[in-house]
């Protein structure tokens, strides 16, 4: 073989390599976001839970968002308490709840429509959405 051969097949080698190269990165990219992705969507359905919950043990409670996390206040009925983080330990930043707003579970009108955004705090344009209407059960009473 003449060097201009050995030339020739290490310049091929490198240029196939440094497509397979490019294309494994890519890949590995598109996987983290994906994974970023289902765990935003992941809790805000573990949020969404836990607010079904509260509104229908709770008569009457307060939502407040604090540095991106959700709150529940001032829950009055059955399960009384005072303060109480909703969602997991994730560090996902939560966009988009009533904000200190009173909520009347034990009324007519007891539905709530939420429209919900866990979004990552590093890259702000990662965002998952999710729109939901929380109401509670209607027991007729027996006399």
């Amino acid at each position: 073989m003449t060097l201009i051969e050995v030339l020739a097949v290490l310049l091929l080698t490198a240029l196939v390599m440094m497509l397979i190269w490019t294309t494994v990165l890519t890949s590995m990219k598109y996987n983290i976001t994906e994974t970023k992705k289902l765990k935003m969507q992941q809790e805000a359905n573990y949020i969404i839970t836990d607010l079904q919950h509260i509104h229908r043990k709770c008569d009457t409670y307060r939502l407040e968002e604090r540095d991106g996390e959700i709150w529940m206040t001032d829950c009055t009925g059955v399960d009384a308490q005072s303060d109480k983080k909703i969602g997991s330990e994730n560090n996902f930043k939560i966009i988009g709840l009533p904000t200190k707003q009173e909520i009347r579970a034990k009324t007519t009108e007891a539905s709530m429509n939420v429209n919900l955004v866990v979004a990552d705090p590093v890259k702000n344009k990662l965002k998952v959405s999710v729109s939901t209407v929380i109401s509670r059960y209607k027991v007729e009473k027996e006399e």
